[in-house]
């Protein structure tokens, strides 16, 4: 009996690391790499790494999410060729062709959001449909897509311009710098009030959002049926469970989020 006692300390930290090796690891991918979604080299910063810690607790060591940021051309090529196996986090079936949820697995919604159009306060444009923005300059994201605005894009009637980021696109319109609009989501105007490249002063929000309100899923591969009911089972769960959104104390040294291959 005093040897079993003397070794159950020894044998906890090799049963916890069986326990960690048999956990799958899934990807969590967001193609957003700023605020308030995924903050590269930082400690559980941003949603996504927080959402990602909230799924492996959850899933009780069945599964190990990996909370890692992948482009958006990227994530196409993937899921054109059908190679993907990573779960998408905070998108909406439109985002990617598939109104009808046939493509892919969809669970029920994380948050709400909505679609802003942003222009300087110098010159500002109320936004009425896509012809509205007719004849001026639009800054977005490279590989990001806007399906009402591509048809006025590929005529040129709106001349696109590829930024880093969304916060660039922002820096330049408050300049008032090459850029007539940008389009961002609420979420994400609202992350970067704080950013200090970034004056709200100086920048005008069209009265008439360019989107109605919208869910932000998870996109599951049709190929993870088990997955996917997790999955669905665990969002049911964290919107009656606000907490995880917190950001959590800063563990000095730890990484909670990655890229993948560009």
């Amino acid at each position: 009996m005093r040897l079993r006692i003397f070794l159950l300390p020894m044998l906890l930290p090799v049963l916890a690391l069986r326990l960690a090796q048999a956990a799958e690891t899934v990807q969590l991918a967001t193609y957003y790499d700023y605020m308030p979604w995924f903050v590269p080299g930082q400690p559980s910063a941003g949603l996504n790494a927080r959402l990602a810690s909230r799924l492996s607790e959850m899933s009780g060591g069945r599964y190990r999410f990996e909370s890692v940021y992948i482009p958006r051309r990227r994530l196409d090529v993937l899921l054109q060729e059908g190679k993907l196996t990573m779960v998408v986090s905070w998108v909406h079936p439109r985002f990617f062709g598939d109104p009808e949820r046939t493509r892919y697995f969809w669970t029920g919604p994380l948050m709400d959001d909505e679609s802003l159009v942003v222009s300087p306060r110098a010159a500002p444009l109320e936004y009425d449909g896509p012809h509205s923005l007719r004849g001026k300059r639009f800054g977005a994201p490279g590989g990001h897509r806007f399906p009402d605005l591509e048809p006025l894009i590929a005529t040129g009637d709106i001349t696109r311009i590829d930024v880093p980021q969304i916060k660039n696109a922002l820096q330049m319109i408050g300049a008032h710098r090459r850029l007539d609009f940008t389009v961002v989501d609420r979420s994400t105007l609202d992350a970067l009030k704080h950013e200090q490249l970034i004056d709200l002063a100086l920048l005008h929000v069209a009265s008439r959002p360019r989107t109605a309100s919208y869910e932000r899923s998870m996109l599951v591969p049709l190929g993870q049926p088990a997955l996917y009911r997790f999955l669905q089972e665990a969002v049911v769960l964290l919107k009656s469970d606000s907490r995880w959104r917190a950001p959590p104390p800063r563990a000095p040294g730890k990484q909670a989020g990655r890229r993948v291959g560009e």
